[in-house]
């Protein structure tokens, strides 16, 4: 089993919950990759592409992504197949940030999205300061995929609490438990 963790804006692959997540997954016997995206805080989408694609992605591979990782993660669906994609803190558009708007300069291609991945799920919060609730709501609308709303957990930065998101990789578990 594979999983890809990646972080968004600003941020590196040691930032918030995800050497923990990391860790864990390890632990349950899964080859973890979590890069360090080039120029994390002027990023540029075909750079990121370029870096994400050269990791060993295949049909059996989850991927998860924080914020600006979503969006990387969504760009990656429109290419390649996956076997799911878990997106926290997810959205859609450049929310009037000048530095994320070259990941936008073009529309998603949804259907592609879905049909590359046999399971979707937005992770928000109902109080992120960055990324309005409507807006992850309507990605919901437009990937007609799974949605799980945390209460006054912010950017989902710290996950749900002591840097760690257990409920993100219970689900995880969850989904490697159970045969194809």
């Amino acid at each position: 089993m594979k999983a890809v963790i990646f972080h968004g804006w600003g941020a590196t692959s040691k930032d918030n919950w995800f050497p923990w997540l990391k860790n864990e997954l390890v632990k349950a016997g899964f080859e973890v990759y979590s890069p360090d995206m080039p120029n994390t805080q002027n990023p540029d989408q075909e750079e990121w592409l370029k870096e994400a694609l050269k990791l060993p992605i295949d049909e059996g591979t989850i991927l998860i992504g924080h914020s600006l990782g979503t969006v990387l993660i969504m760009r990656l669906l429109e290419k390649i197949r996956v076997k799911s994609a878990y997106l926290a803190a997810a959205f859609d558009e450049h929310l009037g940030i000048e530095e994320l708007k070259n990941f936008f300069y073009r529309p998603f291609d949804y259907d592609k999205i879905n049909k590359n991945t046999k399971k979707l799920v937005i992770l928000n919060s109902d109080n992120d300061h960055y990324i309005p609730l409507n807006i992850a709501k309507n990605l919901q609308k437009n990937l007609d995929c799974g949605m799980i709303i945390f209460e006054s957990m912010e950017h989902l930065s710290n996950g749900t609490g002591n840097r760690k998101f257990p409920e993100l990789l219970e689900m995880i578990k969850n989904e490697t438990d159970k045969k194809d």
